[in-house]
């Protein structure tokens, strides 16, 4: 009998792959002042908005759209505009670092901070949207207090930047690096956050956490 394993690789193939049956793609393209949004089969609309956008990545649950550093802009103002006049570009801390995943229903966010370069690697914030608290303190995670020296011991590598780290639909579960792998050998892994501890499981049980609410 041959036994399927589902990779979250082929987990987010599938996923992507019943989307696009189900939906119209949407793209989103940063232009001055804006966000030209297109969706298949219907005209481009410009969102202007009230900060600078560097780029436009959708946060893992779609509810949220990551255009900076530090910025974001609620999915739900963006589809009432042009109408809803400018659109204004949400914050979270400056004293941290990039934005790397949203999830507003659940009102938690994940930063990455960089701590070396050659590779880069980092360590990771999760807080509550108006917070810079770190709501886990396992290894991986940003410790205020701590020496540099010690935070880089506890790095994970990864390209880093907004729209890598994956927080659940549940708000409860969050791949900092983006892995969603909850592999003993795996690092940093799969973070319960209520808990404040690594998500240890086989891959097709990993990967269901990302799935529902």
């Amino acid at each position: 009998m041959t036994k399927t394993c589902l990779t979250s690789a082929g987990l987010l193939v599938v996923m992507g792959f019943l989307s696009a049956l189900s939906f119209a793609e949407t793209k989103y393209e940063v232009i001055p002042g804006a966000i030209r949004i297109t969706r298949e089969g219907s005209n481009a609309r410009i969102c202007r908005i009230d900060a600078k956008a560097l780029y436009a990545i959708e946060s893992f649950d779609k509810s949220a759209l990551i255009v900076s550093n530090a910025g974001y802009v609620n999915a739900k103002d963006l589809n009432k505009c042009p109408a809803a006049g400018v659109i204004h570009v949400s914050q979270i801390s400056g004293k941290l670092g990039v934005l790397s995943d949203i999830n507003l229903s659940k009102r938690i966010y994940v930063a990455l901070d960089f701590v070396t370069v050659q590779p880069y690697s980092w360590l990771a914030t999760v807080a509550r949207i108006g917070s810079t608290k770190n709501l886990v303190s396992l290894n991986g995670t940003y410790k205020v207090g701590m020496s540099l020296d010690e935070l880089r011991t506890h790095a994970f590598g990864g390209s880093g930047g907004a729209g890598t780290s994956v927080i659940s639909p549940s708000g409860r579960y969050v791949a900092p690096s983006g892995e969603m792998t909850c592999a003993e050998d795996s690092y940093p892994g799969v973070w319960d956050i209520a808990e404040n501890k690594r998500v240890i499981t086989d891959q097709s049980s990993c990967s269901a956490l990302f799935l529902g609410r």
